[in-house]
């Protein structure tokens, strides 16, 4: 522990190293998911914090908050070894100390060696060819495609397939040198997925070998038909995260290949979960899983420009649209001309996500 401080307009507050913040988390399996200049962001491990950091703790004096409403703990560092390992308050100062000489990796370390190890991807040996074929042979599944807004150029261009026998038009996915990694089916009857096995969807962004050759602005969405219908809109610089978490391998990605995010991810209506860890045990407050991505991704990559897309300065997506799949193209190319900062999305886009009674996109 280092030195302390006082002066007659300052509380007591004890001094740390960033190391020796980090060694205290690791030790309380408090895990750091980003860090800014002056705080590492954390799951909080009071409420079972697993989508978005919540927590945030000082790298300096040791302080810590949750920034969820349901739960807003807070206190010292000292404070962790007692709550999260029950120790009292001297094994507690001990263990504080003990890290003040430990070594330990920082944790911007660890993250440029998970950045510089590279992530091995296997070959799928899927008969492409015939599926494609398939698909230009099947009125069925064509009508669906163009029922859903698709030109025939956008999906020869993703060589878009189609299983008979599965009843699913089919989207290849690539690892970032373009190597076919599998394949994501969708049924043309009922929203029913079915990937091949084991398709590395945690390792890699659906496109993103593509969309690294157009410059250093992306757009992220969640579903591969969703980054089909914004780049036939224009904006071939698109992602998908083919579900509704971003993981550290994501993170490194385009952290490492984009200087702008721009967030296109689902404007849902609440979800209330039974049992809600991030809520009162009892009754959960609603969540929109989309925007909590959005927000995962944000908290991620705080030294990103990131922007959020938004159909005018009152309203997110147009006529109640819940992703770019319900939109024209034009209003998709609208969304994404519009796309706001940050601050100016948290100042009304937050009235929109709590408004219950009233349709989604409500102007506030």
């Amino acid at each position: 522990m280092a030195r302390g401080r006082r002066d007659e307009w300052d509380d007591d507050y004890e001094e740390y190293t960033p190391q020796q913040v980090e060694g205290v988390l690791e030790y309380c399996e408090v895990e750091v998911v980003s860090d800014t200049f002056t705080h590492f962001l954390a799951y909080c491990p009071f409420h079972g914090n697993t989508d978005t950091p919540a927590m945030a703790v000082d790298k300096h004096n040791g302080k810590f908050h949750c920034f969820n409403p349901s739960c807003e703990n807070s206190g010292e560092l000292i404070d962790l070894p007692r709550r999260l390992k029950g120790l009292n308050v001297f094994q507690s100062m001990r263990k504080v100390a003990y890290y003040k000489t430990h070594d330990s990796t920082p944790f911007a370390d660890r993250m440029a060696e998970a950045m510089n190890t590279p992530v091995k991807f296997v070959e799928f040996k899927g008969d492409f060819d015939r599926m494609e074929d398939d698909l230009w042979e099947s009125p069925v599944a064509l009508e669906y495609l163009r029922g859903r807004g698709f030109e025939d150029t956008t999906l020869r261009h993703f060589q878009i397939g189609y299983s008979a026998k599965q009843n699913m038009v089919v989207v290849p996915m690539h690892d970032p040198t373009g190597m076919p990694i599998g394949l994501i089916g969708r049924s043309i009857i009922d929203k029913r997925f079915k990937n091949s096995t084991g398709l590395p969807k945690a390792k890699t962004c659906w496109n993103f070998h593509r969309a690294k050759r157009k410059g250093e602005t992306v757009i992220v969405c969640e579903a591969s038909f969703d980054a089909m219908r914004i780049h036939q809109a224009g904006y071939p610089n698109v992602v998908a995260l083919l579900g509704g978490h971003v993981t550290d391998l994501h993170v490194t990605q385009l952290s490492r290949t984009f200087s702008k995010i721009i967030i296109m991810t689902d404007f849902d209506r609440k979800q209330f979960r039974p049992n809600c860890r991030m809520c009162d045990y009892k009754r959960c407050r609603g969540h929109r899983p989309g925007r909590d991505l959005g927000r995962s991704i944000l908290n991620r990559m705080p030294n990103k420009k990131v922007m959020w897309a938004a159909y005018d300065d009152t309203c997110v997506y147009p006529h109640e649209a819940k992703d770019a799949g319900d939109m024209t193209d034009s209003e998709i190319r609208t969304c994404l001309k519009n796309a706001v900062s940050n601050l100016t999305y948290s100042q009304w886009g937050a009235v929109l996500e709590e408004k219950d009674d009233l349709p989604l996109f409500q102007n506030a």
